[in-house]
């Protein structure tokens, strides 16, 4: 996978074309087609699937409904409310819990991760007077929010590092208003930088007086590579920290911005004038509550099994996984295909198998070549390895045959 190239859509679709013969003795139903034949889409809702491990998932809830059950039930035993505009006991629970957990002085929940970080981007354009945001060519900011930062709080945009590199400490522009740094990577396989990379990137932005935001959406998954240390000391050194709760915890939806009391007093505000002060939170913060301690303790488990997954790739085929040994719970495998030929390969593994292995098959590096993503949550975790990794055989069967017909 070399080079930047425009970016397509990375999205799995769920649709594919193939030839049914046809039946009966009367015309083909396609008139454009000479030899009788016939076009039929397969789909996703049309497979008997057993196991859907992709990302977004219900993770161990089987639907929305059971979820909102089992966050009634959970509401009952710990005694909460239905609560309304951002307050009351269950919102100020999870704030504090979370500003526990990474050691700071304050927390505020957000509706969704994208307001979450645009409102610590406009509160450090406000405070630099700077208008200048830097960031990794494959930011969620920059490639998946339509250019809100542009548009809405009037950044331009400075790009360092490679796709599949870390920013390192003497990349720091000073000219920023912040340097935005995702830990993990999700474009890059979940990368993550070494520790002493990182802390000298903090030690760097310091000196420059150029504020550290980090994007932590996959922050749970990165104790392991850090030699177990906390999320706090992770941390330690960025102004500010977004988190997801509906990515690998699993919840409805919901984040939170972490700093210090005056940021998150400016935040309060900020997700005030953004339309963020939504009238109903307790559904989504509810479900935080049922899930995060939980989902914590299954992470480590998660990234194990990643590398599991990712040694089979490796000595079974001759594809690259990157991370060579995964980093946090998710990791890509880098294929030589575009991600049209990957989708239609995948369909009929999961119309074999009956395991949805992903949802992903990101082509923004090269429109010939696709990173198919692989992550691990704790619904992955109850899939037998021995079907998991068969699943994957077949995958890559099923992409070679499709291959030699091209």
């Amino acid at each position: 996978m070399v080079g930047l190239a425009a970016v397509a859509s990375g999205v799995a679709t769920e649709t594919i074309a193939y030839q049914g013969k046809k039946t009966g003795g009367g015309k083909s139903r396609n008139a454009n087609n000479s030899e009788g034949q016939r076009k039929v889409i397969l789909e996703k809702s049309m497979l008997k699937l057993k196991h859907d491990i992709a990302f977004p998932s219900h993770h161990q809830d089987s639907s929305y409904i059971q979820k909102l059950a089992n966050i009634r039930k959970f509401m009952h035993v710990e005694g909460l409310k239905e609560e309304q505009y951002c307050r009351g006991e269950a919102v100020t629970r999870l704030e504090n819990k979370i500003a526990n957990l990474f050691d700071r002085e304050a927390a505020l929940w957000c509706p969704t991760g994208t307001l979450a970080q645009s409102i610590a981007i406009r509160i450090y354009g406000e405070k630099t007077g700077r208008n200048k945001l830097q960031m990794h060519p494959s930011c969620h900011i920059l490639i998946h929010e339509n250019r809100g930062f542009e548009h809405a709080h009037g950044f331009t945009e400075i790009v360092a590092g490679k796709w599949r590199e870390t920013l390192r400490a003497d990349q720091v522009d000073p000219s920023a208003a912040c340097m935005v740094v995702e830990m993990g990577q999700r474009h890059s396989g979940g990368l993550l930088p070494d520790w002493d990379d990182l802390q000298a990137l903090k030690q760097r932005a310091k000196e420059l007086k150029v504020p550290l935001h980090m994007d932590g959406a996959r922050i749970w998954s990165t104790r392991q590579h850090y030699n177990n240390r906390s999320l706090a000391e992770i941390s330690d050194g960025f102004s500010s920290v977004y988190v997801s709760f509906y990515k690998d915890i699993g919840a409805i939806g919901g984040a939170a911005l972490i700093g210090d009391a005056e940021f998150i007093r400016e935040a309060k505000a900020w997700r005030e004038r953004l339309g963020g002060l939504v009238s109903e939170h307790w559904p989504q913060v509810c479900d935080t509550l049922r899930l995060l301690d939980k989902k914590l303790e299954q992470v480590e488990n998660n990234v194990r099994l990643a590398k599991n997954y990712a040694q089979y790739v490796s000595e079974f085929t001759d594809l690259e996984v990157f991370p060579k040994v995964p980093q946090v719970n998710l990791f890509h495998v880098l294929l030589p295909y575009p991600p049209d030929q990957a989708k239609q390969a995948h369909l009929y593994a999961a119309q074999e198998t009956g395991i949805w292995l992903t949802n992903a098959f990101w082509n923004y590096e090269d429109p010939n070549e696709c990173a198919m993503e692989i992550a691990i949550n704790e619904t992955a975790a109850l899939v037998p390895e021995n079907e998991l990794t068969n699943a994957l055989a077949v995958f890559f069967k099923h992409l070679g045959k499709i291959t030699a017909k091209v």
